[in-house]
């Protein structure tokens, strides 16, 4: 007859499921690692050669803790979502999808009522991602201010223990540290209820299966081994949501740990080649500054309409106060800086027109 036929070719679905399920299971732990990895490695050499080549107002900017904090634990977060967890993310769907093909066969009426909680399902997930991901970026931020902490902490200990700044140190950590672990508690909270209402989702589904698939082996439209092959594929559909629900809190982490790692290697240098710079030849040491001002950051404003000269061989004396721009003067030279106005010559040629390597060569 054809139930029994139906039933036979469930069961051998069933069985084709197991083995696709213990393939895919080999093939993640043996790719995935290895390029996640790979990506790891490309994404720390980037930021190295990134952090190496930006320029002096970067780094005056940034805290050493923070980039710590972007190359080590934000790469790891990127790495765990391009190894595992996106060869789970593909095989919970091509299971779902196979599973959703194979009950709609089976009975379209059940396997319809199956899909129905799938919406709700992606709803939920979608409202939940955009929840957890500004709330994961802010935990990012705040573990970089906590490594900041202890960097300069250990790098300052001796001028903590000079002046007795102990406590008053171990004070500030332990706010940030509060900050951080509130944080992290209502992230945690935002998990836990998120996990409970999917399987609910999921499983309210699969009671009203139960009782429409008990009603129909009642008016004998569906036999009792159909309906126990149908739960044990519906079996096959949950576990797949629960999978993708446990991952979608390591993609809001990851996608928010991407944003920051992107936002350094997007990162352009204010100070830079200009695009028909030339290689700067050897030079007899001709300094000459035309009516220069520069301000950090473009609003602390150190030198204002400077000029000045020193010719080779000649000494020039440059006396002040701290902070009057001794200092400034001599970065300009190299252009660890440009100035915000006016223009600097070694031998009557501009230093704006010629390359960085070649001039900090000499």
């Amino acid at each position: 007859s054809q139930k029994p036929v139906n039933l036979t070719w469930a069961v051998s679905g069933l069985l084709l499921l197991v083995l696709i399920k213990g393939v895919l299971t080999f093939l993640e732990g043996k790719w995935t690692e290895t390029a996640s990895q790979n990506v790891a490695y490309d994404l720390r050499n980037a930021l190295q050669r990134k952090i190496t080549d930006l320029s002096f107002s970067f780094h005056d900017k940034a805290q050493a803790g923070d980039l710590l904090s972007r190359a080590i634990q934000d790469v790891e977060r990127i790495r765990f979502l391009t190894g595992r967890a996106v060869f789970r993310i593909i095989e919970s769907i091509f299971l779902m999808l196979i599973t959703s093909v194979v009950m709609i066969w089976m009975d379209p009426r059940l396997g319809l009522l199956a899909m129905l909680s799938i919406p709700f399902l992606v709803f939920q997930s979608v409202r939940f991602g955009r929840v957890y991901r500004p709330l994961s970026l802010k935990i990012q931020k705040q573990m970089s201010v906590l490594t900041t902490r202890v960097e300069q902490n250990l790098r300052g200990a001796r001028v903590i223990k000079t002046f007795a700044q102990e406590s008053a140190e171990i004070e500030r950590f332990n706010n940030e540290n509060q900050l951080w672990m509130d944080l992290s508690a209502k992230a945690t909270r935002l998990q836990t209820n998120n996990m409970p209402l999917l399987l609910m989702i999921a499983n309210i589904g699969s009671v009203g299966i139960l009782l429409y698939g008990g009603y129909l082996v009642m008016q004998g439209g569906l036999s009792l081994g159909e309906l126990v092959a149908f739960t044990t594929y519906l079996g096959q559909l949950i576990s797949p949501v629960r999978r993708i629900g446990n991952i979608i809190p390591a993609l809001a982490i990851a996608s928010a740990a991407a944003e920051r790692v992107f936002e350094i290697l997007d990162a352009r240098s204010e100070v830079r080649d200009e695009p028909h710079a030339v290689p700067l030849p050897p030079v007899k040491g001709h300094v000459r500054f035309d009516h220069v001002s520069f301000a950090y950051f473009g609003r602390h404003a150190v030198l204002s309409d400077v000029t000045l000269e020193a010719r080779p061989g000649e000494v020039v004396a440059l006396l002040g106060a701290t902070g009057s721009g001794k200092s400034t003067i001599i970065n300009l030279i190299p252009r660890f800086y440009d100035p915000t106005a006016g223009r600097i010559f070694i031998d009557d040629i501009d230093i704006r027109t010629v390359t960085l390597n070649s001039l900090r060569d000499q």
